[in-house]
């Protein structure tokens, strides 16, 4: 039987004792009814994974103890070869909920959301924040589901012209009107890929992207949604030089 996986923000050791913490502990007992002796997988970014058991359960808590550890963050057979930043333009409704999952579960390593001239989202300073929290809980959430150990990071939102790059190869903005397709075969594992909002990109930015050295590159014929446009650059990425 498959064992629940939980992400946990505790430091992990071998035969550690842990008092769960209350949401995790509520959905454990009373949404996935463990009970004393139950197994589990408990996991971080730092230590990695590890097996646990249930050791004792109340109203309102749930302790465990770490038995095994199964794998280091870096030693997964689940963790893809390739590192991919993703910068996505900032989107309505639940369009970036779907794409924070659906990217974590592709192996995205880190999110940078953007603001962009045709992009309609501006979020208010006092709302930063918490969204960052909330789709942080959607990228642990696919994690937990999906096997993996390291919980990508999301940045803050910052405009299209304030990325600071470094030294990166492969850089590639997906936009329809783009001549170039993603290569055959790269000289290195770390990407960034660039994706716009609903509105598409301004003509200043792809401009913008052709002076840092960005690659336009469009993926067919089809003008794909701004959901739907990274989850398709990242399964062709993942199965070109990646680990699917």
């Amino acid at each position: 039987m498959r064992l629940s996986r939980v992400y946990l923000d505790n430091p992990l050791a071998l035969n550690a004792l842990i008092s769960l913490p209350k949401e995790i502990a509520h959905y454990l007992s009373n949404v996935l009814r463990l009970r004393v002796d139950d197994e589990l997988l408990v996991f971080n970014s730092q230590q990695g994974e590890f097996r646990a058991r249930v050791i004792a359960v109340t109203k309102r808590a749930v302790d465990i103890e770490l038995l095994e550890k199964k794998r280091g963050v870096h030693d997964s057979a689940r963790q893809t070869s390739l590192c991919v930043h993703l910068i996505l333009g900032l989107s309505r409704g639940d369009r970036m909920d779907f794409a924070v999952q659906k990217s974590t579960e592709l192996g995205v390593n880190e999110i940078t959301p953007i603001y962009t001239e045709y992009g309609e989202v501006r979020l208010k300073p006092e709302r930063v924040e918490k969204k960052l929290q909330h789709w942080q809980k959607i990228a642990i959430s696919a994690c937990e589901q999906s096997g993996r150990v390291d919980v990508p990071v999301i940045h803050k939102p910052i405009s299209v012209m304030e990325l600071s790059l470094g030294e990166t190869v492969n850089k590639w903005m997906l936009e329809p009107s783009g001549s170039d397709a993603l290569p055959h075969c790269i000289a290195e594992n770390n990407c960034v890929l660039l994706v716009g909002p609903e509105g598409g990109f301004s003509a200043n930015e792809i401009h913008w992207a052709q002076g840092n050295d960005f690659q336009i590159v469009a993926l067919g014929s089809r003008i794909l949604r701004t959901e739907t446009a990274p989850v398709a650059a990242l399964a062709i990425l993942q199965h070109k030089y990646g680990d699917m």
